[in-house]
């Protein structure tokens, strides 16, 4: 019903669409600088109406005017002088090439914060939209492409993204402004495999793994920034089907140009795909999901836009489960609701972004005595603005109020090592309401001490939990220096402080006194570009962790736990000769922990010392395009178990420890490949059909072991692409 409603609503759309569409006049080109190098995201549009685009990365720009007769076109650009010209007698269709001169801004030479990479030049290493689809292995899902990039941790396959040594929960996810917290599909205690937001619809994504701005609190170790696409300028419409899902999408122009609306839906059955892998004997109920991106954008004036994003997202999954004292089904379901209501404009030379965001993820586990239902409620508004004070200085700053609970309610086991049906059990009915308010300021500065190849960015931001009475002021900044006009040297430091996980604060048994955690990050970095497309990245880092949580005999925790990441990361991207292109990229990492429930100062789960990835990708024509991505890492660290003991009254052996991750599991290797064919099917229609083949060489990976009942021998548990997976898919552009 909901996709008949879907496809119900974009015809009514379409057909809305075509009214007005007479004495309408084309206009269509490029935005180049004076090298004529292709100028992203430059404001073109038709003086004294609301007509006009954004141009993209490659500079081009594309809308429809009502104007007819003699009318002006500008084009704007922070940093560059404003372009403004008359075009006469025009009747159907204008094609230019606009050239932006470059003001006498020496900002230019500012460097950005933080280990960076983006789908902005401006921003970073640039990681395209095109890398996210082509990516082999990553199903077009933002979190697994990104996983190949240094600094994350290959822990696991789930999409969760481990940044340098850091949990899971010290990575947040943006989106348009709004936070959120539970961005995956299949959410388990593995993590969640994939992103439940269609990569489709981002427009810009900005990752950065350590460093980063004072726009950016609470949140120890990354962050994922993401933009969503503004509004089409035509009607275009994706069909797609795989053994794995269907997809349906559409971009509909609604009035004038001036609204429009963008739809992605995607409903997943993997049956086909486990029938035909022979993975079917794994799962109860083989997993499927359901997803819903919409966004609603409006253009109020020449520079204003008001975008409303929502998304519906729902999962559920039944998957067979061995463990020593139980074997039974793991059943599983969550769910995602995100509405976000956005508004962007520029005032001079004044740019402010104000977002107005409410996000509710659910989430239900049963296995066993287990029975447990998660629910998290985010309010929130956010706003950021930028302002260029003189040619060497540009000023950031925002504020945030955010409102998030949490409620966990349901039966866990009382212990870890008996989640039998009959076993013994805590009941938990927590609420946990945090009031959040956080500020800051940012001075981005150039041509320090006279000298044009030195630049500043410093900043400071601040957050006060109302409830918690905890406040902390963070400093950070970076510096750079521009050796040449392809290379840059950069060194950043900053403090980062973070909320523990919310259930440590439970009053069953956690601690509601517990501080904040804290960090200090360190980076030392290089850049270098070798011509257009080619990149060199080297980065050294060292972050401190103090105020972990810890277990405690008294006060459940405390916040007595400490640790570190030492670490060098590299990443070679660009192009070889014959066409190949692609990327490399190697880890090091040496962290060591004392938290929860560590018995000693040791290395910690996040440890994977080295970490290599490449990715490839040829094409055999202009039809044809095969990629390869391989993957070796060290093993994960675990603790073993070096014996056991019966407890009689419970009728279950309890299993005996080893030293806390004194064992590491077997080295992690994956090859994955895929074949993509470009067509057009009736000499029309953009179709793309591809094949894929995860791990391909089958290679027996492993993520842990399952034990006999009294622990005496153990069984391998296979990662979630155990055994080789293929996928066969298409997609129809109209």
């Amino acid at each position: 019903m909901k996709l008949i409603l879907i496809i119900t609503t974009v015809s009514l759309l379409l057909t809305v669409s075509g009214i007005n569409a007479k004495d309408k006049i084309s206009v269509s080109g490029r935005v180049l600088n004076e090298g004529k190098k292709p100028l992203a995201f430059v404001n073109v549009f038709v003086e004294g109406t609301f007509d006009g685009a954004m141009s993209n990365v490659k500079g081009e720009f594309s809308f429809v005017t009502h104007s007819t007769g003699t009318f002006i076109i500008t084009a704007s650009m922070i940093g560059y002088e404003k372009y403004r010209k008359e075009f006469r007698n025009i009747t159907s269709q204008l094609q230019i090439e606009i050239v932006l001169i470059e003001e006498a801004i020496e900002l230019e030479s500012a460097i950005v914060m933080g280990s960076s990479y983006s789908s902005e030049k401006a921003k970073g290493l640039v990681v395209s939209q095109v890398d996210v689809y082509t990516t082999p292995g990553g199903a077009a899902d933002v979190f697994q492409s990104i996983k190949a990039l240094p600094g994350i941790t290959q822990v696991s396959e789930s999409a969760e993204l481990y940044v340098r040594g850091g949990d899971p929960i010290e990575t947040v996810t943006f989106v348009d402004q709004a936070s959120i917290y539970h961005p995956f599909t299949y959410e388990s205690s593995y993590g969640g495999l994939f992103s439940n937001l269609n990569t489709a619809i981002i427009k810009n994504l900005y990752f950065t793994s350590g460093g980063f701005s004072a726009m950016y609190g609470n949140v120890l170790s990354g962050v994922l920034d993401i933009e969503t696409i503004d509004g089409p300028i035509s009607s275009s419409y994706n069909v797609g089907i795989s053994m794995a899902a269907f997809s349906l999408s559409g971009r509909i122009p609604i009035y004038n140009d001036k609204l429009g609306m963008n739809v992605f839906a995607n409903q997943s059955y993997t049956r086909p795909i486990m029938w035909l892998n022979g993975d079917l004997d794994q799962f109860t109920s083989t997993p499927t999901s359901r997803d819903l991106t919409a966004s609603f954008v409006s253009k109020y004036s020449q520079t204003g836009t008001v975008k409303l994003v929502t998304l519906f997202a729902e999962d559920r999954q039944g998957a067979k489960v061995e463990r020593a004292e139980y074997t039974g089904a793991f059943e599983g379901n969550s769910g995602n609701t995100l509405f976000n209501l956005q508004q962007k404009d520029v005032f001079g030379k004044l740019f402010i972004k104000n977002s107005l965001s409410y996000n509710r993820h659910t989430n239900e586990w049963n296995l066993g005595i287990l029975d447990l239902d998660i629910n998290d409620n985010v309010l929130k508004f956010r706003s950021d603005a930028e302002i260029r004070l003189s040619k060497k200085y540009k000023l950031f700053g925002g504020f945030v109020i955010e409102n998030r609970e949490e409620t966990y309610k349901g039966l866990i086991p009382a212990e870890d090592f008996d989640i039998r049906p009959e076993a013994g059990f805590d009941k938990l009915d927590v609420s946990i309401n945090r009031l959040r308010y956080g500020a800051y300021v940012e001075l981005e500065v150039a041509n320090i001490f006279g000298m044009n190849k030195l630049s500043l960015i410093s900043g400071i931001r601040s957050d006060y939990f109302t409830d918690l009475d905890i406040n902390w002021v963070d400093p950070r900044f970076a510096i750079g220096y521009k050796l040449s006009e392809k290379a840059n040297f950069k060194f950043g430091f900053g403090l980062f402080h973070q909320l523990p996980d919310s259930r440590l604060y439970s009053e069953l048994d956690g601690n509601p006194d517990l501080k904040a955690i804290k960090a200090s990050h360190y980076i030392l970095s290089y850049d270098l570009q070798i011509g257009e497309r080619n990149n060199i990245r080297m980065e050294l880092y060292h972050k401190k962790y103090k105020d972990l949580p810890l277990e405690d005999d008294q006060v459940n925790y405390s916040n007595k736990g400490y640790g570190f990441a030492n670490g060098f990361d590299l990443i070679i991207k660009g192009t070889l000769p014959n066409g190949i292109s692609g990327w490399l990229s190697y880890g090091f990492i040496n962290t060591k922990r004392k938290w929860m429930d560590y018995d000693s100062f040791t290395r910690s789960d996040f440890d994977i010392t080295h970490q290599l990835s490449l990715i490839t990708k040829y094409n055999l024509s202009s039809m044809w395009q095969v990629g390869i991505n391989y993957k070796i890492a060290s093993g994960r660290p675990h603790t073993p178990v070096v014996g056991a003991n019966y407890i009689e009254q419970l009728s279950i052996y309890e299993p005996i420890e080893g030293r806390t991750n004194s064992a590491r599991y077997q080295t992690y290797q994956r090859l994955d490949f895929r074949l993509t064919h470009f067509n057009q099917l009736f000499g029309k229609y953009n179709t793309i059909v591809y094949m894929e083949a995860l791990n391909i060489l089958n290679i027996k990976n492993l993520f842990g072991y399952t034990y006999s009942e009294d622990y005496s021998s153990r069984r391998k548990v296979k990662s979630y692409f155990g055994r080789r997976t293929i996928v066969i898919g298409m997609s129809i552009s109209i």
